[in-house]
């Protein structure tokens, strides 16, 4: 456990990312205590006892960063976790690099991320290259529109990595209720002038629904919100494409799509509860470029018992495949799961670090540049989420939602609305209900949240 004495919340919090982050044994095995006292920080656990000292005239600014430096060069643990971010923590890097970028040129803000914030040469070169990528995309997007996200919370099996609030899509009494809900939310909004940027059907699995509820979906979406600039629909499970779920989805203007294998090796999709085989994933693949869709493909790095070779041959195998985009996800461990709690968990730390670099320099070999990324708690190898694309085929969605640079109307269970405001890059949240009754009975009440902000709006 990690203890705190005689800090403010906010300045704990921000040491307790990094420790987490470079020390996980103190989140579940061992203690730590860190105490403020005049001039010094103390570091205190069974095997450790030191203090960093501080000048007494220094601003909360430069505390912070030299406390988080000795945390990250100075303090005596031997189990130590590879970072490539240096004392960065945060979910966001790219928006804080995008701010910096609003303040001085890309050279000297790539030499800002390596001199204080201690960042590895090529991670920082990664992350302004895809900061710079993004910017470029904004500068034509308008920061006072909004996109939409539509969550369909069903998916045919929970997979073993999955925490997410999930029904299982063979309850049809269940999804009708559910989809009726959506609906009677999305035409409380037909009222809107103004025409999202993109839209964003996710879940779950939203394919594995049904063609007659997926097309009720579809219908009232394109009704109210039109097409945008960008439309999406995560098909995700291949056991639940056919060409009838393609076709209903080509017919509303649907242009991107999702398919996510997650491995190409048959035998982890066993041991993660995912009912369908690389065969069927290479079938649903070539089905859906008939349809001539822009494809992305998830893969997740990491998942237990894959050895690198077994990672590298699944990206090798979907490079092949030649989709406009590939998305790597490194493996996030909930809190409490057994291979966060096992000695091995440092080994394939160490491992999943060179395999990352490895896919990197593999994707950008073929013509696969990053564009977007995102970070998790507990990720192994301190890791993190990054989509690659060939070049003119990246998903603005993506970016806007993970970077924070446009408002996000949400709709359906478990679902975020954000609203920007670009003159204070200031952002408030309505979160909606995770609980099914909740939703279906009391989503009016978020509804009334969110156009209480969208009066700030013209939409």
């Amino acid at each position: 456990m990690i203890k705190f004495k005689n800090f403010i919340e906010a300045e704990a919090h921000d040491y307790f990312e990094l420790i987490r982050m470079l020390y996980p044994q103190f989140v579940s095995e061992k203690d730590i205590e860190i105490i403020n006292s005049p001039g010094k920080t103390i570091f205190l656990s069974q095997d450790l006892n030191q203090v960093c000292h501080l000048p007494e005239d220094i601003d909360l600014q430069e505390r912070r960063w030299r406390i988080k430096s000795y945390i990250l060069n100075s303090l005596d643990i031997k189990e130590k976790m590879p970072s490539k971010f240096g004392i960065l923590t945060g979910v966001r890097p790219i928006k804080l690099i995008i701010d910096l970028l609003d303040k001085m040129p890309p050279d000297q803000v790539l030499d800002y991320l390596k001199n204080y914030y201690s960042i590895e040469d090529l991670m920082a070169e990664f992350l302004l290259s895809i900061a710079l990528k993004e910017k470029s995309y904004f500068e034509s997007v308008d920061p006072k529109g909004y996109s939409v996200y539509i969550h369909i919370p069903f998916c045919p099996s929970r997979c073993t990595y999955c925490s997410y609030p999930i029904i299982k899509s063979s309850n049809k009494d269940l999804l009708k209720t559910y989809v009726d809900t959506l609906l009677k939310e999305l035409e409380s909004y037909r009222d809107l002038s103004k025409k999202p940027t993109s839209i964003y059907i996710g879940g779950g699995t939203p394919t594995s629904i049904g063609v007659d509820q997926l097309e009720r979906i579809l219908k009232t979406t394109r009704r109210i919100f039109g097409q945008g600039m960008e439309f999406t629909v995560e098909a995700g499970r291949p056991d639940t494409l056919t060409e009838a779920v393609f076709s209903c989805l080509k017919s509303h203007d649907v242009q991107r799509i999702s398919i996510n294998p997650q491995t190409m090796q048959d035998k982890t999709l066993s041991r993660l509860n995912r009912k369908h085989s690389i065969n069927d994933f290479l079938r649903a693949y070539d089905l859906a470029n008939q349809f001539d869709f822009s494809i992305n493909v998830d893969l997740i790095l990491g998942l237990p018992g894959e050895s690198s070779l077994e990672m590298m041959d699944s990206l090798g195998r979907v490079i092949n495949l030649d989709p406009d985009n590939i998305t790597v996800h490194t493996l996030s461990l909930k809190n409490g799961s057994r291979l966060f709690q096992e000695q091995e968990y440092f080994s394939i730390s160490e491992v999943i670090s060179k395999v990352i670099d490895d896919a990197y320099q593999e994707l950008v070999s073929k013509g696969y540049n990053p564009y977007y990324m995102y970070r998790q708690k507990r990720t192994l190898g301190n890791g993190f989420n990054a989509g690659y694309s060939k070049e003119g085929k990246e998903s603005l969605y993506n970016m806007l939602m993970m970077d924070e640079q446009q408002s996000i109307l949400g709709f359906g269970m478990s679902s975020s609305s954000k609203f920007y405001y670009p003159e204070s890059n200031r952002l408030e949240k309505v979160l909606q209900y995770k609980n099914l009754r909740d939703y279906q009975e009391h989503w009016q009440d978020k509804n009334l949240l969110k156009r209480t902000f969208m009066e700030d709006f013209k939409w």
